[in-house]
């Protein structure tokens, strides 16, 4: 395969946790082909794991910019700034609609 060939394949992101998607969205925001991997049922499954439990950082710090536009461009708003979500709340409010979104 030559060089030009890998340039037209797509970017492979492992894992669908808070990380993966938001890798997906630079990627996309920057014309370049994704596709993520995860071993689980759905995205951010692990957080299901203890989706009671009350994360130590605010939305602020948990949302990636790149995908906070690809979000507000479909009309999601971001939970208030400071505020700490729950692991549940991050995957059903951020997660889940970020892997909803074309190519990701």
């Amino acid at each position: 395969m030559n060089a030009t060939s890998f340039s037209e394949l797509p970017v492979a992101v492992l894992g669908a946790g808070p990380v993966g998607p938001a890798a997906a969205a630079n990627l996309l925001e920057r014309g370049i082909p994704v596709v993520v991997l995860e071993a689980g049922p759905r995205v951010g499954a692990h957080l299901l794991d203890y989706g009671h439990v009350r994360l130590f950082s605010p939305w602020r710090y948990n949302v990636d910019k790149a995908a906070r536009r690809m979000l507000e461009a479909v009309g999601w708003r971001m939970p208030e700034a400071d505020a700490l979500p729950t692991a549940g709340e991050m995957r059903a409010h951020y997660l889940a609609p970020l892997a909803a979104l074309p190519g990701i």
